[in-house]
Formats: C-alpha cells, structure tokens, sequence
C-alpha cells in the first residue's frame, strides 16, 4: 500500500497546500491529481490493461504535460477485438459490442477495481456505476469517491470519473510515464512513488478530436448547445495549436479522414451533417449567441482548473480563428 494513504490528514492537507503554493495549482486540484494517479496506477496493473489505452484532456496533462489544467477524470478506451468484435460492423453489431462492453465492465471490470483498491489497503472509498435503462450504455461511466483532506469546490468533487467506451479509436499511441503531483515535489521520502509507464493516445488525435467535438456542439441548434465544463476544450485546443501536434495532426489526411469516419460510424451526432467536417468548413468557434456563456465557463475553470499562467478567453479565440482559417486553406478534402 501507497504509505501517502496512511499519514495523518493534517499532514497531507500541509503537503497539498505547500505543492498549491508552489504550482499555482488549488490544493483540492493536488489532492485529486493523487487519486487520479492512483486509480491509473491500479487499472494498468489489471490483466485488462494491455487492452486499454488512455485518452482525452486529462492524457494531455499528466502523460504528455501539453497543457496546464489539473486531472478531472480518467477516460479509457477498451479494444472491441477484446469484446469478439473485429473489422467492419454493421449498425447491429454495434449495438452488440455496446451491449457485451456494458455487460463486460459492470459485471467483470467494476468489481474487480473494487477489490484491486481493497487489495491495496484503501480505506473510506465509496463507489457508484451509473446505471441507465439502456442495456448498451456507452462509455460507462463509474465514480470514485475518495476520502478528501481539502474543502470541496463547486467545480470540483472528490471524486475521480471512470470513462470506459467500446466505440474509441486506440490508435495511434504510445506508451508514456505518469507520475502524481506528490511525488514529483517529494521525490526522497518513504511515501514516494514511482512512475507508472500507461499506453496513452497521441495528442495529435486529441486535438483532431477536440476540434471536431466543438465543431459538432456548435453545429447544433442554439438551445441545444451544451457550456458547462465544456470550455476546457477550447482551451486544450488553443494549447495544443503551439505544439508540433497540430502541424501533425493538420498533415495527416489520413488520420484526419479515420476519425471522421470513425465519429460517423461510432459516435454520431443526431442532425449532424457530417460533410461539413471537411477542412474547409471546420468550425471550432462559438456563434455570438453563446460566446459569453462559453466565457463565463471558461472564467470559472481558470480560477479552479488552471495552474499558472492562462490565457484570456479573447487570446483562445484569436488563436482559433487562426487555426479556423488555415484548416479551412488546406487544399485536400477527405471522401466520407
């Protein structure tokens, strides 16, 4: 067992507030970024694990250090070739492979999560796997709720999200180390931990990913476009528009075109028109009509999500509409 369980509260909430102090980060942000760790620590010791790869903004974080905001949840993408489901699928079968992954991960998976965390010695955990009526629920989505040192947030529960879907793309990725907040600042002392190595998606994914996750939420009617906690994505997009991902990702017409498809097979978007994903009609920016609800979201996660400097909700925008107009210069299209 981790011995960072077992020392006194007092001790940890001193530790958070002092890594807090030095990141920019909120204490009850270093306190989750442990559990966080934790609970990816334990899954990728799993038999399962060689069947699953980290994705989405958190990866960006605490496996590829692209951005500056603290881990929320942990979302996983389990390989359907593991579920008895390979090469093309009709609509029918994968309504099958929702079905067998939901049945998988309620009935296989979460309990054995539960006992690695009792095998382990930890104490005080409260566990939660949403259930709907839907026998073929993608992602499953099950909640840790952890003992907490620090006062609640508002944004922030203690509590770490467990994403699981059936329907992600795995590649490409590779495998990165993750290590926890306290271990970085309290390297030689008994409680350290060291790096776990976890397959992870590569970001140049990601960020195709989070453009055209915004490209379809602002594709939808007025009232029917989503704003809470969806700024982060905004955000992730401006970061990763400085790094050599977006050259990646924005040269790759393959890739690109494989998500596409991949989101119109898998993931649709009811009323979407997915021709519209072409570079040359991309759109990752909000309309008028609800720039300022955006705004306001995008104010709340720098006060409680962002560690060190950010940037201005205007700054983000400038740099999408930037990448906006040189997505929509690229002179290839991709056959849908």
């Amino acid at each position: 067992m981790n011995k960072w369980f077992t020392i006194s509260d007092s001790a940890k909430k001193k530790a958070y507030l002092q890594i807090a102090e030095k990141t920019g980060m909120a204490a009850f942000a270093v306190e989750k970024d442990w559990w966080v760790v934790q609970t990816l620590s334990i899954i990728f010791d799993m038999k399962v694990s060689e069947h699953l790869v980290f994705k989405g903004g958190t990866s960006l974080s605490k496996a590829w250090n692209l951005i500056d905001r603290f881990s929320e949840d942990v979302d996983l993408a389990i390989d359907r070739q593991f579920l008895g489901f390979e090469g093309e699928l009709s609509k029918k079968q994968i309504t099958a492979l929702r079905k067998a992954a939901n049945n998988y991960i309620s009935e296989t998976f979460f309990p054995e999560l539960q006992e690695e965390f009792v095998k382990k010695g930890f104490k005080g955990i409260e566990w939660e796997i949403i259930k709907t009526t839907e026998s073929d629920q993608d992602p499953v989505i099950i909640n840790l709720y952890y003992p907490n040192s620090i006062e609640l947030s508002e944004y922030i529960q203690p509590r770490v999200q467990i994403e699981i879907g059936c329907r992600s793309l795995r590649e490409p990725f590779s495998k990165q180390s993750i290590t926890s907040l306290v271990d970085i600042h309290y390297p030689d002392t008994d409680f350290w931990q060291q790096a776990s190595s976890i397959p992870t998606v590569n970001p140049e994914r990601t960020f195709l990913e989070n453009i055209f996750l915004l490209h379809e939420e602002f594709s939808k009617p007025v009232e029917k476009i989503r704003v809470e906690r969806l700024s982060r994505h905004l955000y992730d997009v401006h970061q990763l528009s400085k790094t050599k991902f977006s050259e990646i990702a924005l040269n790759d017409k393959e890739l690109y075109q494989t998500i596409v498809k991949h989101r119109f097979k898998f993931t649709k978007v009811a009323d979407i028109d997915y021709s519209l994903h072409q570079p040359k009609t991309i759109n990752p920016i909000p309309s008028l009509a609800i720039i300022d609800a955006w705004k306001s979201d995008y104010k709340i996660m720098q006060q409680q999500m962002i560690y060190g400097d950010s940037p201005s909700f205007e700054e983000i925008i400038a740099t999408l509409l930037e990448l906006k107009n040189k997505m929509n210069a690229l002179d290839w299209q991709i056959e849908m």
